[in-house]
């Protein structure tokens, strides 16, 4: 149910009138919010597996020059002790993944305040508050907590891989080292996909909630212009739905969609 009926106070602040509707300025989140999210989530996990490397690297080249029976388990035991600690580091970014989610909220609910100002001349301040957001915000939290996880988890399962293939094919450490190098810098690089992908859902979500919480039904599809977009969502661009025609993947939602909802005030 809507909290508020934008389309009558749009009415009552505006009585001459004469438009059927009102688009909304399109609000599009800038990428320093999805680096804010890498720096302080993503990248501490990355760069502790970075500094690990070194000792996983010659746990390794001491196992490898030994070949006894039990050093596989010495190189195995550094793996799960940088594995530990980075679990335990996991744990205590929860504060930082709220805290970056509800700076994003803060941010759209001041766009979307403006943009309904501007456009309407109604003010919005003493109606819109985080407490409206809270669904979008605890599932954000719960799913970059999942996510910041499964980024370790890959690059350790990476990282064991390149050792104990290393140990069975007698590869030189050096080789190695490269190797699991090259695993920490691909968890960057996804890592950097990740944030920006959380970004736009996150604000998709909250766009969402704050057109229906107005009472809008009606909203124009606006795609991202990313470089590899899928081709229904460019040719979605532009088109005006409902909530009841709308597709059913909305803007935001698939993985990395860049797009976004544009609200349209029906004043008729």
């Amino acid at each position: 149910m809507p909290r508020y009926d934008l389309a009558a106070m749009a009415r009552r602040a505006n009585p001459g009138m004469r438009r059927r509707s009102i688009v909304l300025r399109d609000i599009a989140p800038p990428a320093v919010l999805a680096t804010n999210l890498y720096r302080a989530v993503y990248n501490p996990v990355v760069e502790a597996w970075a500094a690990s490397v070194e000792r996983i690297v010659d746990a390794y080249a001491r196992t490898l020059s030994e070949l006894t029976t039990d050093a596989p388990a010495d190189v195995k035991a550094e793996i799960d002790g940088a594995a530990e600690q980075i679990n335990r580091l996991i744990l205590l970014l929860t504060p930082q993944i709220r805290e970056w989610a509800l700076s994003v909220e803060k941010w759209q609910r001041g766009k979307w305040r403006g943009a309904v100002l501007s456009a309407t001349g109604v003010d919005l301040e003493t109606m819109l508050g985080p407490a409206d957001a809270r669904a979008s915000l605890e599932t954000t939290i719960e799913w970059n907590t999942s996510l910041i996880k499964d980024v370790s988890d890959v690059t350790r399962q990476k990282i064991g891989n390149a050792v104990f293939d290393g140990l069975r094919n007698r590869t030189p450490a050096r080789d190695v080292a490269k190797t699991i190098s090259d695993s920490v810098g691909m968890s960057r690089k996804r890592s950097t996909r990740i944030a920006s992908d959380q970004l736009n859902k996150l604000t998709s979500s909250l766009a969402e909630e704050r057109r229906r919480e107005a009472g809008i039904e009606t909203w124009i599809w606006r795609h991202s212009r990313k470089a590899h977009p899928r081709a229904n969502h460019v040719a979605r661009d532009g088109n005006e739905y409902t909530d009841a025609t709308a597709p059913q993947d909305m803007p935001g939602q698939l993985p990395h969609c860049g797009c976004r909802s544009q609200a349209v005030v029906k004043l008729d």
